[in-house]
């Protein structure tokens, strides 16, 4: 190297490290001259820099144990896109922090064609801020690495005038270096100019529509498809062997998070996916391979990119997708992967394996036909034939709603288990049945009590592992007043004077259950944990399924069928009139018929007030769940002797954010300056971490789409990704009232079925586009 170039290179470096670097020391890459590697291991001091040696300045200084980013930069790399789109990124990020007041300093990584854009402040900006920045850009610009931003411990990036481990050197490409000292010093931005910047970048990215062509099929028509030209684009990354199998037998569509997805009737797995899913594989199987065809298989039975996401984090059950939860070390151990890392390959997986099931050859249940029921399936089945054959009194009385919902809540977790034998976390329960987690715990334990499930494991509250329930086939009457036993046959009748407890031959055997039998208990679900329930009560829920499932019932046919008295049915349709639920229909022999309105029940929560009850408690139990399991850690670490808690070592601070091969429970646990634990706290410091803001708004967006909400099946980036919805409807002006829904002038129209209402509405809409283009009309004729 040319003695003037390299003095050329060491008078910036050792300016912008004198003056710049938060710290005494800066990180070095490892290796020989001529053959740095990309790793840097040791650290030299500031004033030991070597000029041909890459290094790596840190960002953030430490004070009273947090730190503070005070140079934040953006790495914009070229190893994945084109030069150009490493450009176009560069510009955009540099031209969003301009717009903030934050003096962008440009420069050029090395020959491979990266750039940097260095950004400064003083005074420190926060890390949750800059977390914030990160996730955005990279949202925005594909060439974004953010691992230095995301690690304010250990994160670093090369500074202007550091070799490049290729050749090169790190160069300002629009500032001289005291420019550069300057915007990133004396002159940087204000930490709430940082703050606006992550707003900024934040509503970019949400405003970002990615634009696909779509189709829309009859079966799914709120749903974007990706048919037609889109498949030639997706043949060209499909490998051969899936090529092979033949044209696209079933359609691909989009879900509701913009994943793809088969246009099937979902169903629960069948015994041999379960088989598979539940293989315990040994070093000698190739893990990356194993997880194909159970991937196949919930593509097969309908089931979304979430739901299997959802599997895969469930060790216990899907041992065969060890491969998507850890890595292999070169010794042969495996240690745990990072969440992001875990859904990045999923995804891929997921395309492929969808990819492979839309090719192979169309089945019955494809078009929703009888397939072979499943073991659980046929328990679940039978079930709700016992509870229909226990009758509407032990379902109506006060505790009755809360009973039900929870059953068919471990109903449907049977279902997509595959087993009757499930785990009963009472806060998932509460999310499925649209109730608190104390009053889902009270629900169960009757259940237990009444002999309609017992417990087959308790609940081990260190390990993480709630109790275990199974459906019971006999029990012992308890002495107590409220105790109604539960039904073992479904041809058995109630006794007025000990429910259960009668068993006649003669009693009228109950309904055939629907063929599609999991699309019915998903939509119970959904029914049951909608936000409005909170306000009219579940009472009111059960009185408006059962208008849903009967043809135009009356006053007396819902009586008979929830089990009300007059007065109680009569105030639940007034209630559900009032939020235009339910309405009068034709009448029937001189008797008034009731009929559902089809409004959707979120816009009935949002008029209560209680819309987006149900999506907090969904968010909350995933924040409970993780603060479980911190503590459950510190208890273990605190009952550990000195001498083992000295071999441990150093235990890092319940701040510092959790690096991949790092437990989130290594870290002490947040305590108040007497030594007493400060739970709250800790919710705070996770509720970060696993960005629970993200999953409130992924759980808001299926309650607005009324779609099933389950904790588990929650992303923190499900809700990034613009969704198609029904569009509410305009209020048109019109002079008279709605002769189908009897909306008022100037109220919006519920009304949405049928041909005479969509001409009637056609006419209306007409009649006020014309209204609005006669002022314009007429000031056209006058100004002629």
């Amino acid at each position: 190297m040319h003695t003037l170039e390299l003095s050329a290179q060491v008078r910036p470096l050792a300016r912008f490290l004198s003056e710049l670097s938060p710290r005494a020391r800066v990180r070095a890459a490892a290796g020989t001259s001529g053959a740095w590697r990309n790793v840097y291991p040791d650290t030299v001091a500031v004033a030991e820099v070597e000029p041909d040696r890459p290094v790596a300045m840190y960002l953030t200084r430490a004070a009273r144990g947090a730190y503070r980013f005070t140079l934040v930069v953006l790495d914009c790399d070229a190893k994945r896109v084109s030069a150009a789109q490493v450009a176009a990124d560069t510009e955009l990020l540099a031209a969003a922090a301009r717009a903030e007041g934050i003096e962008p300093v440009p420069t050029q990584s090395g020959p491979n064609g990266g750039r940097h854009v260095w950004t400064g402040c003083a005074e420190g900006v926060p890390v949750a801020t800059v977390s914030r920045i990160a996730r955005a850009a990279r949202s925005l610009c594909p060439s974004v690495d953010i691992a230095p931003l995301m690690n304010p411990k250990a994160g670093a990036v090369r500074p202007p005038g550091a070799a490049h481990r290729h050749g090169g050197y790190n160069e300002l490409t629009a500032h001289t270096i005291e420019q550069a000292v300057k915007a990133l010093g004396s002159a940087s931005a204000p930490a709430e100019a940082f703050e606006r910047l992550a707003v900024r970048l934040e509503s970019m990215a949400a405003a970002r529509i990615v634009e696909r062509p779509t189709r829309t099929t009859p079966a799914a028509a709120n749903r974007r498809a990706v048919e037609g030209d889109e498949h030639q684009d997706q043949d060209g990354a499909v490998p051969p062997s899936i090529q092979q199998r033949g044209p696209i037998m079933r359609p691909v569509i989009a879900d509701a998070a913009g994943c793809p997805q088969l246009a099937v009737p979902w169903r629960p797995l069948g015994e041999r996916a379960m088989r598979g899913l539940r293989r315990k594989l040994t070093r000698r199987h190739d893990h990356s391979q194993q997880t194909h065809a159970p991937a196949r298989s919930m593509a097969l039975a309908g089931w979304t990119q979430a739901e299997g996401l959802a599997v895969v984090r469930d060790a216990q059950s899907s041992p065969a997708l060890e491969w998507l939860r850890t890595e292999r070390q070169p010794d042969g151990t495996r240690t745990p992967r990072a969440e992001e890392d875990t859904a990045r390959l999923w995804a891929r997986v997921w395309w492929l394996a969808v990819q492979d099931a839309a090719r192979m050859p169309r089945r019955p249940e494809d078009d929703g036909g009888r397939h072979e029921r499943t073991a659980a399936e046929v328990a679940v089945v039978d079930l709700f034939a016992r509870m229909q054959a226990a009758g509407p009194a032990r379902w109506g009385r006060e505790s009755g709603p809360a009973d039900a919902a929870i059953l068919a809540a471990l109903a449907w977790l049977m279902l997509t288990a595959g087993t009757t034998d499930v785990s009963a976390n009472v806060r998932r329960l509460g999310v499925l049945a649209g109730y608190s987690r104390q009053t889902a715990a009270l629900a169960l334990w009757r259940l237990i009590r009444d002999g309609w499930l017992t417990v087959t494991a308790e609940a081990e509250r260190r390990a993480g592992k709630a109790r275990r329930v199974t459906l019971a086939t006999e029990h012992e009457c308890p002495d107590h007043d409220g105790h109604r036993c539960a039904i073992y046959q479904p041809t058995d009748n109630v006794s007025p004077v000990h429910t259960g407890s009668d068993r006649r031959r003669n009693a009228a055997a109950p309904p055939a259950p629907p063929v599609d039998f999991p699309a019915y208990v998903r939509a119970l679900i959904t029914h049951q944990q909608a936000d409005v329930w909170h306000s009219l009560g579940h009472h009111a829920a059960r009185t408006l399924r059962a208008i849903h499932q009967q043809d135009r019932p009356t006053l007396a046919h819902l009586m008979t069928t929830t089990g009300y008295g007059r007065r109680a049915t009569l105030r639940h349709l007034h209630q559900l009139q009032a939020l235009q639920l339910a309405t009068t229909a034709r009448p029937r022999r001189g008797t008034p018929t009731y009929a559902t309105t089809g409004r959707p029940l979120y816009q009935a929560a949002q008029e209560t007030g209680t819309a987006g009850r149900v999506a907090g408690m969904a968010a909350d139990a995933r924040v409970d769940q993780v603060v479980n399991e911190w503590w459950s850690a510190e208890e273990e670490w605190s009952a550990l002797p000195r001498q083992a808690k000295r071999a441990r070592g150093f235990r890092p601070g319940p701040d510092q954010i959790v690096i991949p091969g790092l437990a989130p429970g290594a870290r002490a646990y947040p305590r108040h300056r007497d030594g007493r634990p400060d739970h709250r706290r800790a919710r705070q410091i996770e509720a970060q971490r696993i960005n629970a803001s993200g999953l409130l708004a992924h759980a808001q967006q299926l309650a607005q789409a009324g779609h099933l909400i389950d904790p588990a099946h929650l992303s923190a980036t499900g809700a990034e990704q613009l969704q198609p919805c029904r569009r509410s409807r305009a209020v048109l002006p019109a002079r008279q009232h709605c002769s189908h829904c009897h909306a008022a002038p100037g109220e919006p129209c519920a009304t949405w079925r049928g041909t005479r209402a969509a001409e009637w509405h056609t006419s209306r809409r007409a009649a006020a586009q014309r209204a609005a283009e006669d002022p314009t009309r007429r000031e056209q004729q006058n100004s002629a």
